[in-house]
């Protein structure tokens, strides 16, 4: 009982997550959610926290919990692979190819979590080969999310060069206009979400500290700003995106 192990010192371990995955003892969570589908309230915290409440602030149901950084990681996992069994029970194969994808941008951070440096790669590898053809293959496939999350797995791992070979192939695909690329952002709602991600995924790593002295840094500032400043880009990106935009300069 919680009570008794309250009373006991032992450690309060958090609600499961919406998908099952119970966090470990010990585990931070970000923020929690209504286990209720029709109030569907919740809250993110400002730092991570030991504890969520118990019961929904709004309608008094229980709540889920939503782990932080790195418990969210095998969190994830969880929801991807009930995902992927919902997909598969109903028959929706173009919904269990884009939970596909997400699952290789797990395997990628996961093996880098885990110091398979090697199987990282391979695995980035089969991503990149992936989502190329997807890309090719529907118009409407967005690839800029799978990509973002390609490039923050890398950074969270601490390697900030593997997160810049990410972001180079990336930003030379949007240069030369490659599939989902276009420059008819008005209309084409993939093109204007991988643009978005691309910038975001520059200012990313530009954000993290490892990356101040970085020798290629003034290289990936170029890269965001002539990514941000096409006039058919700039004008869809996020006012935090201009705000951060604002800051660099050339050279730097």
């Amino acid at each position: 009982m919680p009570f008794l192990r309250r009373l006991l010192g032992e450690p309060r371990r958090l609600p499961p997550t919406k998908h099952g995955h119970q966090p470990p003892t010990g585990a931070l969570a970000d923020g929690w959610e209504c286990d209720d589908p029709n109030c569907g309230d919740g809250a993110y915290f400002t730092a991570p926290d030991a504890s969520v409440p118990l019961r929904c602030e709004t309608c008094g149901s229980g709540t889920f919990t939503r782990p932080a950084w790195p418990w969210q990681h095998d969190a994830r996992r969880a929801e991807l692979d009930g995902m992927l069994r919902r997909a598969e029970r109903e028959g929706d194969e173009y919904f269990a190819s884009l939970v596909r994808c997400h699952l290789l941008t797990w395997t990628f951070e996961d093996h880098l979590m885990n110091g398979f440096r090697r199987d990282a790669d391979v695995a980035l590898r089969e991503a990149d080969t992936r989502l190329r053809a997807a890309t090719r293959e529907d118009r409407h496939f967005t690839e800029g999310p799978y990509r973002f999350t390609l490039v923050q797995g890398a950074i969270r791992s601490g390697d900030a060069t593997l997160a810049l070979r990410i972001i180079e192939s990336w930003a030379k695909t949007a240069r030369e206009e490659g599939p989902g690329y276009g420059t008819d952002l008005a209309s084409d709602n993939a093109s204007r979400t991988n643009h978005r991600c691309l910038v975001e995924a520059h200012l990313s790593w530009l954000r993290d500290e490892r990356t101040l002295d970085h020798p290629r840094r003034a290289a990936v500032v170029g890269w965001a700003l002539e990514t941000a400043q096409a006039p058919h880009v700039r004008s869809w990106l996020t006012a935090d995106q201009l705000t951060a935009l604002s800051t660099l300069r050339p050279g730097r």
